[in-house]
């Protein structure tokens, strides 16, 4: 193809804003994170935090020109593959495609060029096939940990992203450990408060895994700029990733730990099965108490 030139769909520009956080410790001496002060004179310590408010796209659409006419191509700055699925603007036919991890691939073709298109988009390739892995206990402590909210939790684990959940119960600052070996794939420690509105349905924390499997592993709730690791980096079983902590939609302090995979730009949990340091397998289930893995 000759004459080619980028035309591009999509831009997007990052804008940040900082602010202060009060880290104290309550009557019943739990840590508490806080955008104000301790009502009552006591010792306390801030924090400087800036947090995204528009966070630059990592997928972007964009037409190619040549002799022929147009090629519509997707890019991906994803360190995983990505499903786009999209109306086709000239058949009005469905399209689903997936992206390479950090690739590219082309759309569509056409005489003309297309217009901006509304997508949907997931992480991971819907033709994986995850496999019967043991994963050993997201976290190193030693001490012993309860769950308490297992699959099918009534209080939150209820839709198909969390339905095969685990919140397993844990202090602040609990170093969080890698289940599996993989590639860190999303990254996001930028928030510092939690609650039980709406309003905090989107604001955890997380970092995601992704495994040879096409699977991912989810740890929730993390503690503010904690991360260990960032986006593309390789991981090994047992390598610590973040701290524990209670940002978001949370109650207390605990992790939010799942298994996910790609079903048709639909992302979903499934069902997984433990394995402690002295080989047993077991289903987590509510009220069963945990100990952290010990690293190979």
């Amino acid at each position: 193809m000759k004459g080619l030139w980028l035309l591009l769909l999509v831009t997007c520009i990052t804008n940040t804003h900082a602010g202060q956080m009060y880290k104290y410790k309550d009557a019943n001496g739990h840590w508490v994170f806080s955008d104000k002060p301790p009502e009552k004179a006591q010792d306390f310590s801030t924090l400087k935090y800036t947090s995204p408010k528009k966070p630059t796209s990592k997928i972007k659409l964009y037409n190619v020109k040549s002799e022929e006419g147009y090629t519509l191509y997707a890019k991906s700055a994803f360190y995983a593959p990505i499903e786009v699925g999209f109306t086709s603007p000239f058949s009005q036919k469905l399209i689903s495609k997936v992206i390479p991890a950090r690739g590219k691939i082309a759309l569509l073709e056409s005489k003309n060029k297309a217009p901006k298109i509304n997508y949907n988009w997931a992480l991971g390739d819907p033709k994986s096939v995850a496999d019967s892995y043991q994963y050993h206990a997201p976290f190193g402590s030693p001490k012993g940990h309860r769950i308490t909210q297992g699959f099918n939790g009534e209080f939150s684990h209820t839709g198909e992203y969390s339905k095969y959940a685990v919140d397993i119960a844990m202090d602040v600052g609990t170093y969080l450990t890698a289940v599996r070996a993989g590639t860190v794939i999303f990254v996001k420690d930028d928030y510092h408060m939690s609650g039980t509105t709406r309003y905090f349905l989107d604001k955890a924390n997380v970092i995601q895994v992704l495994h040879d499997d096409g699977t991912f592993a989810s740890y929730a709730h993390i503690l503010m700029e904690t991360a260990l690791v960032k986006e593309g980096d390789k991981v090994a079983l047992g390598d610590r990733l973040a701290r524990s902590g209670s940002s978001g939609f949370s109650t207390g302090p605990h992790l939010h730990f799942s298994i996910v995979k790609n079903v048709g730009l639909n992302s979903i949990s499934i069902p997984f099965k433990f394995v402690d340091n002295e080989g047993k397998v077991f289903t987590p289930k509510r009220a069963m108490i945990m100990v952290g893995a010990n690293k190979p």
